[in-house]
């Protein structure tokens, strides 16, 4: 590992800058919920409506888009490269190979051997995979090489294997009035080096836009209401691997406001597309 991984990895462990508490995190979701209540009103009853990175940064970048519908699911390399590549920097922090390019043919096929003896798809991809002729497995492999090689070298992960979780499920929260509002929150690692905090990674596509603060305090957001249980997040960073970007948000109470406020106006846009919709497209 270079010096500059180490220097990450070093940051990651630090002790936090600020030191969140119980009552913070219940004045913070006291804020969220009256506006989210505000931000739905008039919002047809039954409709639901389910945050994330994505929709956030599609309501501030690309609002245009935010009436339209999702296209059918249908599995692709894309779909892929971030569930293979977390599992390919887990084999490589354990050790078993020395880089992302050696590993992911081996658990790619570790998978679907899994999945072929147990009947239990962990990762879901694997009956998809394990049809495509070589030609198609080889950009999927590919894909995941891309993603998970900037990932794997951006921190020292066999000194963070004993306090990482790679992947995991996703951060969620419930909001108020009959469960309209949904909060969820991915992360590609948590990192605890003690019972009292944690940090999070998050990767992305493309390069950080203008909302990045506010993007990546709203992970912390919501691992804290979602799991009040957990250790309080002290930090989250965030990659760029495209563009070669790592960005740092120390979580403070000024941090998580600027996500509540980032989270009401998406759901307030939201609101505002639902409602102009014809009636025959909100059906």
């Amino acid at each position: 590992m270079n010096a500059r991984s180490r220097a990450a990895t070093a940051g990651l462990l630090a002790p936090p800058t600020f030191e969140l508490d119980h009552p913070t995190v219940v004045r913070v979701r006291v804020q969220l919920e009256s506006g989210i209540a505000d931000a739905i009103v008039g919002l047809a009853p039954g409709e639901a409506i389910e945050v994330g990175l994505p929709l956030l940064r599609r309501a501030r970048y690309q609002p245009e888009l935010l009436g339209l519908a999702d296209e059918p699911f249908a599995w692709k390399p894309a779909f892929v490269r971030r569930s293979l590549g977390l599992e390919v920097v887990r084999a490589c922090a354990q050790r078993r190979f020395r880089g992302p390019a050696d590993a992911v043919g081996p658990v790619a096929d570790q998978a679907i051997e899994e999945w072929r003896r147990t009947g239990w798809r962990t990762v879901h991809w694997e009956p998809w995979l394990a049809e495509l002729g070589q030609g198609a497995r080889s950009v999927v492999l590919a894909e995941a090489v891309a993603w998970a090689t900037p990932v794997w070298a951006a921190f020292d992960w066999p000194a963070l294997l004993a306090t990482a979780e790679l992947g995991g499920p996703d951060n969620r929260w419930t909001g108020p009035k009959g469960g309209t509002v949904h909060l969820k929150g991915r992360v590609e690692a948590r990192v605890r080096p003690d019972r009292g905090r944690s940090s999070l990674v998050s990767v992305a596509s493309g390069r950080p836009g203008d909302g990045w603060r506010d993007e990546l305090a709203y992970l912390a957001l919501v691992a804290a209401l979602g799991a009040e249980d957990l250790p309080v997040v002290s930090r989250v960073v965030g990659l760029w691997p495209e563009c070669g970007y790592r960005l740092v948000v120390e979580i403070d109470e000024a941090a998580l406001t600027g996500a509540v406020d980032r989270v009401v106006d998406t759901v307030a846009a939201m609101t505002d597309v639902r409602n102009s919709a014809p009636a025959a497209e909100v059906a």
